[in-house]
């Protein structure tokens, strides 16, 4: 998102007397607050510092792109819903499911999921050595979330 394309967002919001606008989608992401107590200074500062981060946002993503084509042969295991993940069925880690060079087979259990104060199983879907567990334990996910990298 361009300098030009925030300030069309600005005059927008004011515009409208709008107090609060918030607005995130995959690559940006924009918080105003035109509540009482904050200057114009604040605002601006505000500004320059999203798009700080919405830059630093871009060069992760981009990062992330090159280490991901870099191990094209890697197999990844994804969430199957919302929720945090736990790699044994206890908040407490004391005996993992799986560790980093454990061989698994599909159908075997991962980890888990608690989701409405339900622990789920999340089985793999394919057979091989674990290479990376992406995901910490106690975590929260989203849905189609890579957990675990298999080789």
């Amino acid at each position: 998102m361009n300098l030009e394309r925030i300030e069309e967002i600005i005059n927008l919001v004011k515009s409208n007397d709008v107090k609060k606008f918030k607005y995130k989608d995959f690559e940006n992401e924009i918080e105003l607050d035109f509540t009482e107590g904050n200057s114009s200074q604040g605002l601006s500062q505000t500004a320059n510092v999203q798009s700080n981060e919405m830059t630093q946002t871009n060069n992760e993503t981009q990062d992330t792109n090159n280490q991901t084509q870099d191990s094209s042969d890697d197999k990844e295991i994804k969430s199957s819903m919302v929720g945090t993940f736990f790699l044994q069925d206890s908040k407490e880690l004391t005996d993992p499911q799986i560790k980093v060079g454990d061989q698994v087979k599909e159908g075997d259990i991962i980890g888990y999921i608690e989701a409405m104060k339900v622990m789920n199983e999340i089985t793999s879907d394919v057979s091989g050595e674990v290479t990376e567990i992406v995901v910490e334990h106690g975590t929260n996910v989203e849905y189609d979330q890579v957990l675990v990298k298999v080789k």
